[in-house]
């Protein structure tokens, strides 16, 4: 156990120093991704501030900065570019809805109280709902904001008239593919390792 505290806290502060590095990087450009990196960072930190509750493994929360750094690749522009012929928003999209449901299924299967196949209901329901928060922050930046880059306003990877279904639609996919993943950890060693 003080191990995994020892590496949640190591994953934290290298994933805090690289989104303080492209924080500032992002006022030397002007770019309004320096209010994602803002919320990026509490977010990292929210979720740290959680780990013992939510039962953080090393290896999810590493994935989860992962995640919190490719978004904010962004102030790069990525977000205008295809890889392996898919937008750089499907793949961020994917990613979250794989992270996110593994880190739930730990959560769950530890300490949560949905069992069965129910378990993988409700995690796709929150993954789900989560998407529909950001999509509505998101929506409401855009209202306010206007156009530009970053979850605050409509930009690049957002001008698709079915941009929200199809980010819903890729956190979907990636939530399927994490709960399938664990579904054969599971067949494989049994899902009554309780580490």
């Amino acid at each position: 156990m003080e191990n995994e505290e020892l590496a949640n806290r190591i994953v934290l502060f290298v994933t805090l120093l690289i989104l303080f590095i492209l924080e500032i990087y992002s006022f030397t450009t002007n770019s309004h991704y320096k209010w994602d990196l803002l919320f990026s960072i509490g977010l990292m930190i929210a979720v740290f501030m959680l780990r013992k509750k939510i039962k953080l493994h090393p290896f999810h929360f590493t994935l989860f900065g992962i995640f919190l750094l490719l978004h904010n690749l962004g102030i790069f522009g990525t977000y205008k570019n295809f890889y392996l012929g898919m937008e750089y928003d499907f793949w961020v999209h994917s990613y979250f809805g794989l992270v996110s449901s593994l880190m739930l299924y730990r959560t769950y299967n530890l300490v949560g109280p949905y069992k069965g196949w129910f378990r993988y209901v409700a995690i796709i329901a929150i993954v789900l709902g989560f998407s529909a928060f950001h999509e509505l922050f998101e929506y409401a930046g855009a209202v306010i904001l206007g156009e530009g880059e970053g979850v605050l306003f409509i930009g690049a990877g957002d001008l698709d008239e079915w941009d929200t279904q199809k980010d819903m639609r890729n956190n979907l996919i990636g939530a399927v593919i994490g709960l399938s993943l664990y579904w054969v950890y599971d067949k494989v060693y049994g899902g009554k390792k309780k580490d």
